[in-house]
């Protein structure tokens, strides 16, 4: 049985570190603490049975086998795009590479996190309607009877109802309900994926490096304008952009409107800016060939690590 699962696959950790491969190192930043380190791809980027689920007939790694077999499958086209700076032209290379970004961003431990929050939310509101009334609880404990459900009877529905009301508990759902939250996001996001025109920005080795991150598929509004409370971006939008950075070189951005299929991003700005995307939503962790990159500060100036670094020591203060 396996036990790491990685969420950002080495394959796609490795086009990030100095020699391109998995046995080359990467740096990683901790934005929590500040702190950086070199690592391998194999040891980073990775959560527990993250994946692992209980299936009639099924292995508990069929799920992370199938996403191994999508990695393989695609590790190839990647290496392509980064190095003939296109997208691919072949209908089934782009199906892979669109399913591929679709997979890479719904897979991360931030994503099951998303769904898990409203699911949360929602359970503590059907347990509260649950002991509203002593007579709601009670017909509820009849069918669970009814239905072979044991229930405790030295609980008086006093007790229950304060310790469901305090709220001092924690909801938690199987890994089988999060794979399958993972898989009806990734089917939902495939299509307007696919829709996208999609430009690979490349940027020489002079101007810095793209950087990866935990979370590293992102999507932001193209145009800044009041959109009162409701305002995050959704994947079928216009006026919205997906940054996917692939290795060191080389990010794609998709958008609904015209795009240039290519260009070159000349200066630290357009980097700075770009990297902000991706750092602005990890979760935790930033990867990159170097241990200094660009970012782009509140103060619209670009910034490197050492201003990063000196930033999370003053918001620790």
């Amino acid at each position: 049985m396996k036990k790491r699962h990685h969420f950002i696959p080495e394959s796609h950790l490795a086009l990030f570190t100095q020699n391109g491969t998995k046995e080359s190192k990467l740096w990683v930043f901790d934005q929590t603490s500040g702190k950086q380190w070199e690592a391998y791809p194999r040891s980073v980027g990775y959560q527990k049975y993250l994946y692992r689920v209980k299936l009639p007939n099924a292995e508990p790694d069929a799920i992370e086998d199938v996403f191994a077999f999508v990695e393989d499958k695609v590790a190839p086209i990647i290496k392509e795009v980064c190095s003939s700076q296109e997208i691919p032209e072949g209908a089934e290379e782009y199906n892979l590479l669109i399913n591929y970004i679709a997979l890479l961003s719904e897979r991360t431990p931030t994503r099951r996190e998303v769904f898990s929050r409203p699911m949360q939310d929602i359970a503590k509101i059907m347990s509260q309607m649950m002991v509203a009334t002593p007579e709601r609880f009670e017909s509820i404990k009849q069918r669970m009877k009814e239905d072979g459900v044991e229930y405790n009877d030295e609980i008086s529905y006093e007790d229950l109802k304060k310790f469901v009301f305090e709220g001092k508990y924690t909801i938690s759902f199987d890994n089988n309900t999060h794979v399958n939250n993972l898989l009806t996001a990734v089917d939902a996001i495939i299509p307007p994926l696919g829709d996208r025109n999609w430009t690979v920005a490349y940027v020489p080795p002079k101007v810095g490096d793209f950087i990866c991150s935990d979370n590293p598929v992102n999507l932001h509004w193209i145009t800044p304008k009041k959109r009162g409370f409701w305002s995050s971006p959704g994947h079928a939008l216009t006026e919205t952009e997906v940054s996917a950075p692939l290795c060191s070189r080389i990010m794609l951005l998709g958008r609904f409107e015209k795009m240039p299929t290519k260009v070159i991003i000349s200066s630290k700005r357009n980097l700075a800016i770009l990297n902000s995307y991706t750092g602005m939503y990890a979760e935790r962790f930033i990867y990159s060939k170097e241990n200094d990159f660009l970012w782009f500060k509140r103060d619209n100036c670009v910034g490197n690590v050492d201003d990063f670094k000196r930033l999370i020591l003053k918001g620790s203060e």
